[in-house]
């Protein structure tokens, strides 16, 4: 191989610390890139390799062109690009080592520089050692105004690869200087333009203060610059892209064929009462309380024989050679069930129940919901949503602790409606939301849900709206003393009257 550039690392004052060198095979084919070697000088007696102990700040290649601190510093991928730059009169540095060894440069040796331009390789690995580089220059004392511009449209290309692009250059050696070029004003002119074309700010995610521990800080109007993914709707209107949700009732209402429905609807992209998918997405559905035998009964009479369009994987005790079932209240269970969900990677994972799934600790403790609560926003981080079915309690509300309610995006309550006779006709079922984080007014009202039987099928049909107000008007119109409506229907008797002013006006009573 033979030596074809030669790069010199010195201080600002222009004292020589060491070199590298560039080899090149000599004999390459023709078409074909040359192999190339990257030496280091920098160990006593001019031998090749670098010392431990050398100073982070001799590191840094290029500081003999820096000479003012008020003109625009470009930090590049490796020498030649500096080089080329510095032949253009342009100030630019660069780490010794490559991308791997930018850690150890000290780059403070430009702090108190005004503005300052990363120049990245047209790749992955450049701009990771950009944003490393970044890092360690937002912390300067004095921060220079930072700027990105990836020149080269180049897979991989770097500046040198831009500037052979030029009809001036196009015939250029990279490792020849531009000192003395004769169209340098011209070349100089173009990088400009690119320059100014091609410049933007940093991405608003390196601006993240990060602290030892790896949490993250951002400021508000780095926050609204992230590049965050648009949240999809799943299943409108109550089920976003990874979000976290509760489906609630007493035993006996039709929890588990409201959520088989749900997950039905999302298999296929189809409707369900007046909920939508948009487009069929695969689900995980752990039920640990139903037979094998029942719960492949119901999911016949809601679906058929109907082909999915995306994938309905289900957990059901009865098929299982374990003698248990995970319990997503301990370690263990977590990481049992995060194994079903990167065997099968849901878009929606449902839980039915908690009660059967979570058996660890204390359901009215908020300290034994917390690891569970953390294990669900794991998975909404990465795009998943997680729908928990529960129990009610005595008094109506879901069982147990509050808490299990501070990060969910929609809690639905399911209950019988008011005037509903167990056994007389068919299954109806009051669908309320007590928490709709996303969802507007009209979103939100109650929904009264029917389960009928149609040629050996389950159907549903539905009605919504201001179903406590209707049956408030029917209860005034049959005469009902106001007193008794508001005990029949669990409201105040303000409510009622205020309810009896509303209907006299829209012309119902």
């Amino acid at each position: 191989m033979r030596e074809v550039c030669k790069w010199d690392y010195k201080t600002k004052d222009g004292n020589v610390i060491g070199h590298v060198i560039r080899l090149e095979d000599e004999n390459k084919l023709e078409g074909s890139k040359s192999r190339k070697s990257i030496i280091p000088y920098f160990k006593e007696g001019g031998q090749s390799g670098i010392p431990d102990d050398l100073s982070p700040e001799y590191r840094i290649y290029g500081m003999d062109s820096v000479k003012d601190l008020s003109e625009t510093i470009y930090i590049v991928e490796g020498e030649k690009c500096a080089a080329a730059l510095h032949g253009l009169g342009y100030q630019a540095i660069t780490s010794l080592g490559g991308t791997g060894q930018g850690k150890f440069a000290d780059w403070s040796v430009i702090d108190g520089a005004a503005d300052v331009v990363l120049l990245p390789d047209n790749d992955s690995v450049g701009l990771l050692f950009m944003q490393g580089v970044y890092g360690r220059i937002k912390n300067f004392r004095s921060p220079p105004r930072v700027n990105l511009a990836q020149i080269s449209a180049i897979e991989k290309g770097d500046i040198c690869d831009f500037l052979k692009t030029l009809p001036e250059l196009q015939n250029w050696d990279e490792c020849f200087s531009l000192e003395n070029c004769a169209a340098k004003i011209e070349i100089k002119n173009a990088l400009d333009k690119a320059f100014k074309d091609k410049i933007e700010p940093v991405p608003a995610a390196w601006k993240f203060l990060t602290t030892k521990s790896k949490h993250k800080l951002i400021e508000l109007d780095d926050f609204k610059r992230l590049n965050l993914p648009p949240r999809k709707m799943l299943l409108h209107p109550w089920m976003p892209e990874g979000s976290i949700n509760m489906i609630f009732a007493d035993r006996g209402i039709g929890k588990t064929f409201f959520a088989l429905s749900c997950a039905l609807a999302l298999v296929n992209g189809e409707e369900f009462l007046n909920y939508s998918a948009e487009a069929p997405q695969t689900v995980l559905y752990l039920d640990g309380e139903m037979q094998a035998t029942a719960i492949r009964e119901r999911l016949y009479l809601l679906n058929g024989q109907k082909q999915h369009k995306a994938k309905f994987h289900l957990y059901t005790p009865d098929c299982q050679d374990v003698d248990y079932t995970p319990d997503i209240g301990t370690k263990e269970g977590r990481d049992e069930i995060n194994e079903f969900v990167e065997m099968v990677n849901p878009k929606v994972i449902f839980i039915d129940n908690i009660s059967t799934f979570a058996r660890s600790g204390n359901e009215n403790e908020a300290e034994s919901w917390a690891p569970i609560q953390e294990w669900a926003v794991q998975h909404r981080k990465k795009g998943r949503s997680i729908v928990f079915i529960h129990h009610a309690n005595k008094e109506g509300k879901q069982r147990g602790s509050h808490k299990k309610e501070d990060v969910m995006d929609a809690v639905i309550k399911l209950k019988r409606p008011d005037d509903y006779v167990q056994g007389e006709g068919d299954t109806k079922i009051l669908v309320q939301y007590t928490k709709a984080r996303h969802l507007s007014g009209d979103q939100s009202q109650d929904v009264e849900a029917t389960l009928s039987t149609k040629d050996g099928l389950l159907h549903w049909s539905w009605e919504s709206g201001d179903l406590a107000y209707r049956r408030a008007v029917e209860l005034l119109s049959g005469k009902m003393a106001i007193r008794d409506i508001a005990e029949e229907l669990s409201i105040s008797k303000s409510t009622v009257h205020r309810w009896k002013t509303r209907a006299q006006a829209e012309g119902l009573l």
